[in-house]
């Protein structure tokens, strides 16, 4: 009888009336659930630098930033990382522990880019920026017109990448655009990798991959006319020479001058 009453209960609980559970708290979650709190913690992080919103966040979770790195660790040695979305993750959890002095083994599971530089261990926000905003244009169709290469940079790079090339095409399809490839040491792309944008009064982070039908390698960004930039792997390369929008001509048509700048693997970790 007590079988058969234990039996009775448990399929009244389980099946016929689940107790549906709300207003869950981060720490009550499962172990998948808190890998999962961490990548979106992480990838907010990512977008807008808030040191003191992640700590709130992982407080909430009951974690540290030690725990951190080792889910980011956890994600780089299974499947979450043969993705370009799923690297992208990885390495903002890779940016966020490092930035608090904790590391795990996801920089070296993913050799392609290691983590990349952050503010001192300390929970004070970066100083913000002002970014122009950009204006995202489709994938130039036209054959473009080639313009004379910009001067070779330094032949010495500051990391695993150096720019093999940066010349500047005129297509008024592709008005004003940077595209950056990052191609490995067998030319094939590779996502994932972080790309700043630096011109004299901010900067920008964005990844390659986000465009696998062009290039997994490829990333682009829209200059603003009148302003220089810069564009470097953070960490990994040398920044190119100053690239500007100037005013150029194709086919007739006045437009402004956009840039090609190819990162090249030269060593592996």
């Amino acid at each position: 009888g007590i079988a058969l009453g234990i039996a009775a209960g448990l399929i009244y609980a389980w099946q016929i009336d689940p107790r549906v559970v709300t207003d869950t708290r981060p720490a009550q979650l499962s172990g998948e659930g808190k890998r999962n709190y961490m990548v979106a913690l992480s990838l907010a992080y990512a977008g807008n630098r808030d040191v003191i919103a992640a700590a709130n966040r992982l407080n909430e979770l009951g974690g540290d930033w030690q725990a951190l790195a080792d889910a980011a660790c956890e994600l780089a040695q299974s499947g979450y990382a043969s993705t370009s979305t799923g690297l992208l993750a990885i390495r903002a959890m890779v940016e966020l522990a490092a930035s608090q002095g904790s590391a795990g083994c996801a920089s070296a599971l993913l050799p392609a880019q290691a983590a990349t530089s952050a503010p001192p261990p300390s929970l004070i926000p970066p100083t913000a920026t002002v970014t122009p905003a950009p204006t995202k244009t489709q994938t130039a169709e036209a054959s473009p017109t080639p313009l004379p290469p910009l001067p070779s940079p330094s032949p010495t790079p500051a990391g695993d990448f150096a720019i093999v090339a940066a010349s500047p095409f005129c297509d008024p399809a592709a008005a004003g655009r940077i595209e950056i490839i990052v191609r490995n040491l067998d030319d094939s792309g590779i996502p994932g990798v972080a790309v700043e944008v630096i011109w004299p009064d901010g900067r920008e982070r964005f990844f390659t991959g986000l465009k696998p039908d062009r290039d997994p390698g490829y990333a682009d960004y829209s200059m603003t006319p009148g302003i220089s930039y810069q564009v470097a792997l953070p960490g990994l390369s040398d920044r190119s020479d100053p690239l500007t929008a100037d005013e150029c001509t194709a086919g007739g048509a006045t437009t402004q001058r956009s840039y090609r700048v190819v990162f090249e693997r030269v060593r592996t970790r």
